[in-house]
C-alpha cells in the first residue's frame, strides 16, 4: 500500500472515530411513580411534552396508589392499584438511574416516614442515583406531617432532591379542582413544566 493510500486510511479511520466520540448519548430514563395528582398528566400534550423534552420517561401513575401499604380502589378498578414499593420491585433495574415520587395523599400519615424508608432502600437496592420526590400540596395543613417527613428526608437519604410542589403550586388556586389537589388540565401541564424542571437541574440534562 503507497503512503498516500496509508495516509488517507487513516484519516478515514480517525474520522469514523472521532464521529463516534461526538455521537449523542441517550436521553436519561426517568420513571416516575405517581397517584392520581400526577396521573392527571397521563393525556395532557403540554405536561408530556415538557416530561419528555431531553428524557425518556416511564410514567407509572394510578389512583390511590400509597408508598407501602395497600391502597384503596377506585370506580372502575376489580382492586387497589399496586404501591410504589410494588412498582419499584416490578422494573427493578429497568427503573432507570432517575425517580421521581409523587405519593402520599392516601397513604398513613403516622407511618409516612417509616414507609419513605422502606421505598429509598429499594430504590438503592436498584442503584438509583437520584430521586425527585414531590411534596403534598397542602392547602388546609391536612398534609404538613408528611411534608415535613419529606423535607427531612434528605438528611438520610443524600440521592433524595426534594421538589416543593406545595410551595410552587401555592398561589395558583386555578390549577386545581374544588378539592385543592387535583390539578385541573391547566394544572397538569404546569406539574409537568415544575418536574422536569427539578429533573433538569438534578441530572445536569438541558
Amino acid at each position: 500500500m503507497s503512503a498516500a493510500r496509508r495516509a488517507a486510511c487513516a484519516l478515514c479511520l480517525l474520522g469514523a472515530l472521532s464521529g463516534a466520540a461526538g455521537a449523542e448519548q441517550p436521553a436519561p430514563k426517568v420513571t416516575i411513580i405517581g397517584d392520581s395528582v400526577a396521573d392527571r398528566m397521563q393525556r395532557n400534550p403540554e405536561a408530556l411534552a415538557a416530561l419528555w423534552n431531553g428524557f425518556r420517561i416511564n410514567l407509572q401513575t394510578r389512583g390511590c396508589r400509597t408508598l407501602v401499604i395497600t391502597g384503596c380502589t377506585i370506580g372502575g378498578q376489580t382492586g387497589p392499584p399496586p404501591s410504589a414499593l410494588q412498582v419499584i420491585q416490578r422494573f427493578g433495574r429497568y427503573l432507570g438511574r432517575f425517580v421521581v415520587v409523587e405519593v402520599g395523599y392516601n397513604d398513613d400519615a403516622k407511618r409516612y416516614r417509616s414507609d419513605l424508608d422502606i421505598v429509598m432502600r429499594a430504590l438503592t437496592h436498584y442503584r438509583v442515583r437520584t430521586v425527585v420526590w414531590l411534596t403534598l400540596r397542602d392547602p388546609d395543613g391536612g398534609h404538613a406531617l408528611e411534608n415535613r417527613v419529606i423535607e427531612a428526608a434528605p438528611r438520610r437519604w443524600s440521592q433524595i432532591v426534594v421538589a416543593d410542589w406545595n410551595a410552587y403550586s401555592a398561589n395558583h388556586d386555578d390549577w386545581f379542582k374544588e378539592d385543592g389537589i387535583h390539578p385541573t388540565p391547566l394544572g397538569a401541564a404546569s406539574l409537568g413544566v415544575f418536574i422536569h424542571a427539578v429533573l433538569a437541574r438534578s441530572t445536569g440534562s438541558r
